[in-house]
Formats: structure tokens, sequence, C-alpha cells
């Protein structure tokens, strides 16, 4: 079984990386706005390192995990797993500034334990790439209003 990767990224008008990272390591608020997210805890804080439980899930279909989530700000903040469904996961999302915003741009890269969720994930994340991307965009209009 080989790898899953993908990403998506998005110029932001008028915002700069400071305001992007405050919503991308705002974990906890992940179940607001982030398609299948029920549950993100920051379950401890070291210095830039958080350990977090999550749950994602739709219907019947749920994933309980923990991932640690590495800071820094404002550049980039990177999200780990070996746990649950994840023989390795990892999502960088990284913000660069723009003569007038910022570049948000979320990479990953995954190998799930179960075949039958590999290829299930393979066929689902196109579509939620792009649902992963407006939710962000809209989560950056409802906090800043702009």
């Amino acid at each position: 079984m080989h790898a899953l990767t993908g990403g998506w990224g998005l110029d932001v008008p008028g915002h700069t990386p400071d305001e992007l990272y405050a919503l991308a390591v705002d974990i906890e608020s992940y179940p607001r706005f982030l398609p299948w997210c029920q549950k993100a805890r920051i379950r401890s804080r070291d210095g830039d390192r958080l350990e977090v439980d999550n749950l994602f899930g739709l219907g019947p279909l749920q994933a309980q995990f923990s991932s640690q989530a590495t800071q820094e700000p404002p550049g980039k903040l990177t999200i780990t797993s070996q746990d649950g469904p994840f023989r390795r996961f990892r999502l960088i999302w990284t913000f660069t500034p723009l003569e007038d915003g910022c570049r948000v741009e979320a990479e990953y890269k995954m190998e799930l334990r179960s075949p039958m969720l590999h290829a299930m994930a393979a066929m689902s994340l196109p579509a939620m790439e792009h649902k992963v991307a407006q939710s962000f965009r809209n989560r950056v209009r409802e906090v800043y209003g702009r």
C-alpha cells in the first residue's frame, strides 16, 4: 500500500501569516469548521509541542487517535500521528506573506493501516481537499469578518 499525498493552497488577501496561523493552531476549534472533525482536544503542552486527542468521522465510520502538533509561528505548523487508523500521518500547514495578504498551504502524506479505509480515502480525498480549503476560507471570514 503506497502513501496517500495531497494538499491545497489559498491566497487570502488582507490577512497576515500571524492571523491565519492563529486559526490553524486553534486546534480545539477544528470541530467548528473542519469537515468530519468531531473532537480535537489538547491533552498537553510542552513548549512548542501539543499532544492532541482527535475524533473524526461521519455516521458509523469513526476514527479516534492522538496526534502531535509542532508549532513554528507564524510560518509553519506540523501535525503528525502514528495512532489509530494511521501507520503514519503528516500534515504541514505553511503561511507565506504576500504583498497584500498570505498564501496558506496544507500538504499531507498518510499511510493507513486498513486497506479498505485506504481505498475509501483515496477516492474521497480530492473532494475533501476542496471542502477543507473552503471551510478554512469561511473560518477566516467568520473570525475576522472580512
